[in-house]
């Protein structure tokens, strides 16, 4: 069975496991990288689509896919913007989006971001994410700016302030599926889970 499961972040497989993204979704992986996550969705005939910016993500993508299962139309696997998509209002039943946002320049890029996606979202639609939080390692991190930070195991980090999550929430109707987590690594890094749905 585990290896079934490829590489999939174990935040992502716990939302499976309970039933909450199914086949019957249109699901968006958000800066799907060298498709960690989208492996599973791909070789079990989801309806999983992808946007990265880097097309160098592209190209491994579309080799890995031709392994995992050569009928899957790797075509929903793009290059471009998450700052705006080409997609239309609602389109996505869950949106995917793992150690991406932690990469925004500053907070009104994190912003914008945040808020592209809850536009692809739908009604009743799951947003999950991973990133970089505040909570627990602001203490032991260099303020740079804004809400960037020099982290202790020597990257630098938008880190998650979970007030500006909140008003986000507030402003798009969103509400926590799951409390919010954060895991803390040693005091390196500290890595928040949240699942939110758009109301």
């Amino acid at each position: 069975m585990i290896e079934k499961l490829g590489r999939i972040d174990i935040y992502l497989l716990d939302q499976l496991m309970r039933g909450r993204i199914t086949k019957g979704m249109r699901i968006l992986d958000a800066g799907y990288g060298h498709g960690r996550n989208a492996q599973y969705f791909v070789e079990n005939d989801f309806d999983i689509w992808g946007v990265d910016r880097k097309e160098a993500a592209k190209v491994v993508v579309d080799e890995l896919i031709n392994f995992w299962n050569p009928k899957y139309d790797n075509s929903k696997f793009t290059v471009g913007s998450l700052e705006k998509t080409t997609f239309p209002d609602g389109h996505f039943d869950c949106i995917l989006s793992c150690a991406v946002l932690h990469f925004a320049n500053d907070r009104a890029h994190f912003i914008q971001l945040f808020e592209e996606t809850i536009r692809l979202l739908k009604s009743g639609g799951i947003f999950w994410f991973r990133m970089t939080t505040k909570h627990t390692l602001e203490a032991h991190a260099e303020h740079l700016y804004d809400d960037l930070y020099n982290l202790p195991d020597g990257s630098v980090r938008y880190l998650l302030d979970v007030a500006v999550l909140k008003e986000l929430m507030e402003k798009h109707d969103l509400v926590f599926l799951d409390p919010f987590k954060t895991l803390n690594v040693a005091d390196l890094r500290t890595m928040a889970t949240v699942v939110l749905q758009k109301q």
